[in-house]
């Protein structure tokens, strides 16, 4: 996230903190028109606007007509008064967002994309068999639409001849893309070429960067072309998507903010349950073993392993759990979704987060896990390593989340007949571990 992005989120959570307060409310939209000083009546969006001596209007001569803002206001005598304003450096005729495709019946869909600031929505109807519908966005040309809702995968595979694994891309939908084509996962239009292999997804695809959108409808193709070829794409939710569906929307990229509002509807219920990318999010999974790697976004605690539960019966709870539920008294097992020491909080692998996780998970307790599900490792996102690869020397973890917002910082796991790389965005591997037949 860049230093624009970051400020305009905080104003915006601070200005959401002050409309609670004082029954005020907020605006990010386009400033249509404005008076030659910055006084007098201004059209934000579809609304009029009074701007008074008691405004504070950041840099006021940067808002020009086109350009995006964000403005506090409130009604008084009939009238839009605002308080607060802050630019946005972007024009809205930058901004592509979509699609977004909410299913209004079996059978039904509208269909709704943002190009070059312009809404449009379309509605289909009579799906009966995969369909697929063209003509979209500029990132996202064509989607396939199967009006049978999904189903829960495995939550256990067998060991694949080669595997990938990233996680919390964040967003970074150009870095992704770059990174799969050099390593030959997918060719230059973005198809799947690995083959039988799996590339598993640990989680926090969403927040923070600007290309969330692209970079779903980049994986639900995946998911269906890898299938075809006879391999697989494994999406194991993170904490992230849990919040976005859960309403907690305070790392979404303003982007959102603004294609929201101009949308009319929240950006939570843009991914709700009847949203086909709301609908395949609720149907994953949030612990998965494939070969002799079980995969879960933040970690799997000691807690949750005092429970026993079976790897399927996780996976329900987890889906049963979603958006997260508050409850009093809740454990890791009855929660998964929600508590701390669940498979979407959990940091407890490393000693600077340890004390807030009732100390450091032991190598005994990680053998004991990984025993218990038979797996050698377990790879976790969540929490930022310096490279990808064992986060100590006992190697029972790998950390694979890596600042996919700097393209040379970018890397993911590959598993090629058993033996673990480090594989980087210009496509070359370094070994994990030495080979002990030397």
């Amino acid at each position: 996230m860049n230093q624009k992005s970051a400020l305009l989120i905080g104003i915006l959570f601070a200005f959401t903190i002050q409309v609670q307060a004082q029954s005020r409310k907020i605006l990010f939209e386009e400033v249509k028109n404005r008076p030659a000083t910055t006084t007098g009546q201004w059209v934000i969006g579809d609304k009029n606007m009074t701007v008074n001596g008691n405004s504070q209007i950041a840099s006021a001569e940067a808002i020009k007509p086109g350009s995006l803002a964000v403005t506090e206001y409130f009604e008084a005598g009939g009238k839009n008064v605002v308080t607060r304003m802050q630019p946005y450096p972007i024009q809205a005729s930058e901004i592509s967002d979509g699609p977004y495709v909410n299913w209004l019946d079996p059978q039904t869909v509208e269909i709704i994309t943002i190009v070059n600031g312009k809404l449009a929505r379309q509605r289909i109807e009579k799906i009966t068999e995969p369909r697929v519908i063209k003509n979209l966005t500029p990132r996202v040309r064509a989607l396939t639409l199967n009006p049978a809702p999904p189903s829960p995968p495995k939550s256990e595979w067998k060991q694949p001849s080669r595997l990938m694994a990233i996680s919390d891309l964040e967003g970074n939908y150009l870095n992704a893309v770059r990174f799969l084509e050099n390593n030959k996962v997918i060719d230059q239009q973005g198809h799947w070429i690995w083959g039988e292999g799996h590339l598993v997804l640990v989680g926090d695809l969403v927040d923070r960067g600007q290309s969330v959108t692209e970079l779903m409808w980049l994986f639900h193709r995946l998911e269906q072309e890898a299938i075809a070829a006879g391999g697989r794409v494994h999406y194991v939710l993170g904490n992230h998507e849990a919040m976005v569906m859960g309403g907690d929307l305070r790392y979404i990229h303003p982007k959102y903010v603004f294609t929201s509002t101009r949308i009319g509807i929240a950006y939570d219920q843009l991914h709700g349950p009847n949203t086909e990318i709301g609908r395949w999010w609720r149907s994953k999974n949030g612990v998965t073993r494939v070969g002799d790697l079980l995969f879960v976004h933040g970690g799997y605690s000691p807690k949750l392993d005092a429970a026993k539960l079976e790897m399927n019966q996780l996976n329900q709870l987890i889906r049963d759990g979603l958006p997260p539920r508050k409850s009093v008294g809740a454990t890791p097992a009855t929660n998964p979704v929600g508590d701390m020491h669940g498979p979407f909080w959990y940091r407890g692998y490393f000693p600077q987060h340890a004390a807030a996780w009732d100390g450091l998970a032991t190598p005994a307790q990680l053998k004991q896990i990984l025993n218990r599900h038979n797996a050698k490792h377990v790879v976790i996102g969540h929490t930022v390593v310096d490279q990808v690869g064992p986060i100590d020397d006992s190697g029972f973890v790998l950390g694979i989340d890596v600042k996919w917002a700097d393209s040379k910082k970018c890397q993911g796991l590959l598993q090629e007949n058993g033996i673990l790389y480090r594989v980087l965005m210009n496509g070359q591997r370094e070994r994990l571990f030495p080979d002990k037949s030397k």
